[in-house]
């Protein structure tokens, strides 16, 4: 089984993935939290958010709270993927092992807990997931570059290329789409300000919610799960909606 819950920020929304928080919400869907194998965070995992030694085993900690998660994360009884969002070290990102699962690569963070790559297919539990991720940091002007903001939040023209030649040679049908910003249409879902025409027009200007907006109309999915907004507006609309926000509240598959 997989959990897929929204962002964590490092440290600040941890209790996302607290055994208290994860047995409520597979009560709440009937199914037994034992039975989780993946939990996923949609974005701004945030670990490891500061410099440290890399190996192929993963990261080595040197920051007091980053040591704590990490074995946090590890003693946990199934294993943590992450969407890469805009919170996120990018600088520690690019230094992570790269290793193969789940019919792709993925980047290691340690044995128990995985970066899911922007761009890649993988198949997991047998179910087929499209993994996308970024987005662009409205809060960057209050933020230093390389210590609390990182450019790679957002896809190269080449990133875009690559998904959209793996997505042409594949069946362009999946299970699940994973990104961190969301559509247009799912954005609208929920915020009225972007009901409005004009601000609308705002949001399809964004870099990442455009590229989002072009996938969506050449793929078919059944759901279509993102966080960074800090809505649990999906979990609530599960049935009728497509499109699936998420923060604090969780959704089993």
């Amino acid at each position: 089984m997989i959990y897929i819950t929204g962002d964590t920020h490092n440290s600040i929304d941890i209790s996302n993935l607290s055994a208290r928080d994860m047995k409520f919400f597979c009560k709440k869907q009937n199914v037994d939290y034992r039975a989780i194998n993946y939990a996923l965070v949609l974005g701004d995992f945030g670990l490891p958010w500061y410099e440290c030694p890399v190996d192929e085993n993963g990261i080595h900690p040197v920051d007091p709270t980053d040591k704590y998660l990490l074995k946090w994360y590890n003693l946990k009884p199934f294993i943590t993927l992450a969407v890469m969002g805009n919170h996120d070290n990018y600088d520690m990102i690019e230094k992570l092992p790269e290793i193969e699962m789940f019919g792709s690569s993925v980047l290691k963070v340690s044995d128990r807990i995985f970066y899911l790559k922007r761009g890649e297919i993988y198949n997991i539990e047998g179910k087929s997931f499209l993994v996308l991720g970024g987005a662009r940091s409205d809060d960057k002007a209050s933020r230093t570059p390389h210590e609390s903001w990182w450019e790679q939040e957002e896809w190269t023209e080449a990133e875009k290329s690559a998904c959209i030649s793996k997505i042409e040679a594949s069946s362009k049908k999946f299970d699940y789409v994973l990104s961190h910003t969301g559509t247009t249409a799912g954005i609208v879902c929920w915020n009225t300000y972007f009901q409005n025409e004009e601000n609308q027009k705002g949001l399809r200007q964004n870099p990442t919610v455009a590229f989002n907006d072009k996938i969506d109309s050449e793929i078919t999915y059944e759901k279509w799960f993102f966080g960074h907004w800090h809505r649990d507006w999906g979990y609530e609309h599960y049935e009728e909606s497509k499109y699936i926000p998420l923060y604090h509240k969780a959704i089993v598959v």
